[in-house]
């Protein structure tokens, strides 16, 4: 039981030394209750006791030794768990005195605690109203720590915090708002750590952001020398990053390089975005319409010829059917010369016209061919063509009754 009771008792035998101080100071005996206190030096005192204590010395070493004062309201803050106002109930001598131990020890809260924190890493913004990352790092971070970044515009009134949360990589992170980053506006980002008390010290880190004045962009990416650009139709020149600055809206953007090849394209830039447009230019290659003219017109002759070769062999069938038709009761033919003849001469119309139509198909299909493969000569010559074809010139020719090709060397 001797034992059980021992820290009641030790705790209450504190706080009777703590009464005795206090009630020697308010009695205006300074020096006998810092005596008093000495006793409690080096002995591990309950938070509230602590709080006294500290608020005590406070009062004392204004009156006998006033460089010692703002250490002793130290204690007593960091013994009320940093809390700034720990003196609210105090004197206004004491409360200033406490004010000025408070700003100290709360600005090295962090190194008391072993705490580094990294520099504020915050990239500007290629365009206005886009929203921008802000993040930091930290080897360990209490539940008690919060980590915010102030931010100011001069082109808004007051300030903001932005909370920075842990990532799955190891950092604090957070993203700035889009409406914080007006055209031609300047952003001022300090790093401040904060305990529930509010700021613990001045900013760790500070970074100043320029927001572009235009509020869309074109990213081409690397544009080939010599090349032009235009936006609109009207000529432009990118950055050296190959971006182009835009109003949002619908814009059309081609790329010409100088041997003529060309590339164009329509895109829709929305407020605050880089739209990042991959440009391949062609050379220009003529028509091809009578590529596809003589490609259809051989499927079409090879489809009606073989349409008549069909109709042909009915014939056929329709001859052979009729000439072995007999008078009933003898083996005299039923069928006239005459209507065999006309039968076979259809017959045979039909087969000459359908090998006909497959032949010219045939030779359609060649010429179709052709055309496909060579050139059309219409488009500028490609700069990297190999110089031993330079002489070389074929085309087809299409005439009556005949297709062919005709060239020179």
């Amino acid at each position: 039981m001797a034992l059980l009771s021992a820290a009641p008792a030790e705790a209450q035998d504190l706080a009777s030394v703590v009464a005795r101080a206090r009630s020697q100071l308010d009695n205006g005996n300074y020096a006998e209750a810092g005596k008093i206190l000495a006793s409690l030096k080096n002995k591990e005192l309950p938070s509230a006791l602590a709080i006294e204590v500290g608020l005590i010395e406070t009062s004392v070493a204004i009156v006998t030794s006033p460089d010692s004062a703002t250490a002793a309201c130290g204690r007593a803050v960091v013994a009320a768990g940093y809390d700034p106002d720990v003196a609210r109930d105090q004197s206004p001598k004491v409360r200033e005195v406490c004010r000025v131990a408070a700003d100290k020890v709360r600005g090295e809260r962090l190194a008391g605690e072993g705490l580094a924190m990294g520099k504020l890493a915050a990239k500007d913004p290629e365009v206005a109203y886009a929203p921008v990352r802000i993040s930091t790092k930290l080897d360990k971070a209490p539940e008690w720590l919060r980590v915010v970044a102030r931010i100011q515009s001069d082109a808004l009134k007051g300030s903001f915090d932005l909370p920075l949360l842990p990532g799955d990589d190891g950092q604090l992170l957070g993203t700035l708002d889009a409406s914080w980053l007006r055209p031609s506006s300047k952003l001022e980002i300090a790093l401040v750590a904060q305990d529930r008390y509010g700021d613990l010290g001045t900013a760790a880190d500070k970074r100043t952001l320029s927001v572009p004045k235009f509020e869309g962009v074109i990213a081409l990416g690397e544009v080939p020398s010599g090349a032009v650009v235009k936006l609109d139709g009207d000529k432009v020149s990118p950055d050296a990053q190959g971006r182009i600055p835009v109003a949002p809206g619908e814009h059309e953007v081609s790329l010409t390089l100088s041997n003529g090849a060309n590339a164009a394209t329509e895109v829709d830039v929305k407020r605050g975005a880089v739209v990042r447009v991959a440009l391949a230019p062609q050379l220009s290659s003529g028509s091809r319409v009578w590529p596809w003219v003589a490609t259809g017109t051989a499927l079409t002759l090879g489809a009606t010829g073989a349409v008549f070769l069909i109709v042909a062999d009915s014939r056929r069938a329709d001859l052979e059917e009729a000439a072995a038709r007999r008078e009933p009761g003898t083996e005299l033919p039923a069928t006239s010369y005459a209507e065999l003849q006309s039968i076979d001469e259809q017959r045979t119309t039909f087969n000459t016209v359908g090998t006909g139509l497959l032949i010219g198909g045939g030779a359609m299909a060649v010429l179709a061919t052709i055309l496909w493969i060579v050139p059309s000569g219409d488009g500028p010559a490609d700069e990297a063509a190999p110089a031993s074809n330079a002489g070389l010139h074929v085309q087809p020719v299409l005439g009556p009754g005949f297709v062919g090709l005709q060239g020179s060397f």
